[in-house]
């Protein structure tokens, strides 16, 4: 489908297709490492773990996987305010990326959703689908997976979030050149840089440790209370191990934008400053205003060397 190509080119950094993949090659390590119980208390992945094999388990009736990456936006590259301040995850800043893969999905598919077969369903999924997406866009020639368990592009290092349509309708394949070199070869850095150890091994990931998991997906989980002692500023997420990435030191993608910032720079956030900044980004709105209000008091009180209160204690509102 020719008409495809430039409808993507206008919405997308970089794209490929997959029609007919075989399984994902990360498939069995996934496995392994559900089995080792470091995806904690995210009880989704053991439950659609065997539709994530391959694109005919967890989706039949579909042929074609269209990937494709957006960049971070360019706010989230902006230097820190000089009163410093709490920090986002750079993927968090501005729109929610699910509703700008969304969108862009969307307007490709009204282009080009007239030319296909009768009985065509398309499905997007941004970062939400029963897919191993790092794995397939591996196998598509988009990056290497890097020792962080992140997909490295080679003109955005991993500044970018990955999105999926998928169609019954077989289309073209386009793949990108690929190698099998190493993309870290001895590097370390992205290991060393992680305050919680998270990462057993280079690839190995325990999200239980990850100050990812204990700020967004499970703040309840911090029973060894990784996020007080090492959770520095973050607020929600976490870059270092991006930060220190090679790949990652001439690959900002774009320039700062005036007025957007992923600093929480309010000392003492009311209610109404935290739903303000969780309406400019987005992806802030997984975590409900008392969870992110309790993580400012957490962390103003680690940094002051006392002991932050206990879960439930001086909660405001519990949208």
């Amino acid at each position: 489908m020719e008409a495809l190509s430039p409808a993507m080119a206008r919405e997308f950094f970089d794209w490929a297709v997959l029609v007919d993949p075989p399984p994902a090659p990360e498939w069995g390590f996934f496995m392994e490492w559900l089995s080792g119980g470091r995806q904690g208390s995210l009880e989704y992945l053991e439950r659609t773990a065997s539709r994530r094999r391959s694109i005919s388990d967890g989706y039949p009736g579909y042929r074609t996987l269209v990937l494709a990456l957006l960049p971070y936006d360019p706010g989230a590259f902006g230097p820190a305010p000089a009163q410093g301040g709490l920090e986002i995850a750079r993927y968090a800043v501005g729109e929610d990326y699910h509703v700008r893969f969304e969108k862009a999905f969307g307007r490709i598919l009204s282009e080009i959703s007239p030319l296909f077969p009768p009985g065509e369903k398309p499905l997007v999924k941004p970062d939400h689908g029963s897919i191993l997406e790092k794995s397939y866009a591996q196998m598509a020639g988009l990056g290497k997976m890097g020792k962080n368990t992140l997909l490295l592009h080679p003109r955005l290092g991993s500044w970018f979030t990955i999105g999926s349509l998928l169609l019954k309708t077989p289309l073209l394949e386009k793949t990108l050149p690929s190698s099998d070199r190493d993309p870290c070869g001895p590097c370390s850095r992205c290991l060393d840089a992680c305050p919680t150890n998270a990462f057993e091994a280079p690839h190995l990931l325990d999200a239980r440790r990850c100050l990812s998991y204990l700020t967004i997906e499970r703040p309840g989980d911090d029973g060894a209370g990784l996020r007080k002692s090492h959770g520095g500023g973050w607020l929600f997420g976490c870059d270092l191990c991006q930060e220190v990435c090679p790949h990652n030191a001439d690959r900002l993608p774009g320039s700062p934008v005036d007025g957007i910032s992923r600093f929480l720079s309010v000392e003492d956030p009311t209610e109404s400053d935290m739903r303000a900044f969780r309406k400019t980004h987005g992806a802030l709105s997984r975590v409900p205003v008392h969870r992110l209000l309790e993580r400012v008091r957490e962390a103003a009180m680690s940094e002051k060397g006392a002991s932050a209160p206990e879960h439930g204690e001086k909660r405001s509102s519990p949208i």
